[in-house]
């Protein structure tokens, strides 16, 4: 009996390997271009003059706001691992590119760090970036126990309940608990989807330790204007009721695979909410091509990406009577 239970978990194991394996090389394929999307975009300076918020994008979900005298970041995602990393491999943080990212950025200090979940996309840079920037990291417990496992000093290190505000020079940022997007369920079994990262954490880890950890929305104040941040593709009805935001980067990964109610819910309880006007589309991107490559989404059979923009685009412009803008990395706008 205990052999064929060994032998059944062995085959489960090997198909889900194998679905894993097709949906990466599909990732990895090559992409349809992003068309049909106006992108108003500014050319990065090296100088910011104060009393204007900036926000420059990075690729997957990472970003960068300053005003010129304090900057904050969500996520800090630069590696990019490669699908045969992925499958088959430790995945650990490219110090070179995660330095030579921030020198592109002229970033030296960072007010704060905020990990929206524990996923590797998100969370598996931040450590390195907050120790080369002496920023604090916030985030869930989850992301707390890699940043220990990473060598993060314990005071950089803030575990941060629901909707506790953080002051971090003129920006007041509120990370409020939400719900990553529903993905299937030999993706959910792979990835930890709803499930937590218990300490320790591997040193040399592999992408099925990079459990969820929970999710946050990103709310930004700043007496400029401000942002919303929802890179996690969920919702929870009625968790946005109260705030206000001029602008959303609004997380479109694995969208054109749920029901259109889903869809319509995701851009209500979000963008119709906070009462947003502009929209950024980010996690978009197949974010196992090198950060030094121009975006692309990735291959349509895995995502189509186009398709959940246009929708996007639609919604803003019918129902919240705004515009959309697209971003490729290392693109920097003027918010306010």
């Amino acid at each position: 009996m205990v052999r064929r239970i060994l032998s059944l978990l062995l085959i489960i194991s090997g198909l889900a390997i194998g679905l894993m394996a097709s949906a990466f090389y599909l990732l990895n394929s090559p992409p349809d271009p992003l068309v049909g999307v106006e992108q108003q975009i500014e050319q990065p300076s090296a100088t910011i003059k104060p009393q204007r918020l900036t926000a420059t994008f990075i690729g997957t979900s990472t970003l960068l706001f300053s005003d010129g005298e304090s900057s904050i970041m969500i996520d800090g995602f630069f590696t990019r691992p490669p699908i045969n990393t992925l499958l088959w491999g430790s995945i650990e943080p490219d110090i070179p590119q995660i330095k030579s990212s921030l020198k592109r950025l002229n970033v030296t200090t960072l007010n704060g760090i905020m990990v929206v979940h524990s996923h590797h996309d998100h969370v598996m840079d931040a450590p390195e970036v907050a120790k080369l920037t002496q920023a604090t990291l916030f985030g869930s417990e989850s992301t707390a126990n890699i940043a220990r496992s990473a060598g993060l000093p314990e005071p950089q290190i803030e575990i941060v309940d629901d909707q506790r505000s953080l002051i971090l020079g003129q920006f007041n940022v509120t990370m409020i608990k939400s719900k990553h997007t529903p993905v299937p369920s030999v993706l959910a079994w792979l990835t930890g989807h709803g499930q937590d990262i218990s300490s320790p954490f591997p040193l040399k880890p592999k992408l099925t330790d990079f459990n969820e950890g929970g999710s946050y929305v990103v709310h930004i104040a700043h007496p400029l204007g401000n942002i919303l941040v929802q890179a996690s593709g969920g919702y929870v009805k009625g968790r946005l009721q109260g705030f206000q935001a001029d602008v959303v980067y609004l997380g479109v990964a694995g969208l054109s695979k749920q029901s259109e109610q889903f869809k319509q819910d995701y851009f209500h309880e979000t963008v119709a909410t906070v009462g947003a006007k502009t929209v950024i589309p980010i996690h978009w991107d197949n974010f196992m091509r090198p950060i030094g490559q121009a975006l692309v989404p990735p291959h349509s059979a895995i995502d189509n990406t186009p398709q959940s923009i246009t929708e996007l685009s639609d919604y803003i412009e019918h129902e919240a009577k705004g515009s959309l803008i697209v971003m490729q990395a290392w693109d920097t706008i003027t918010l306010y």
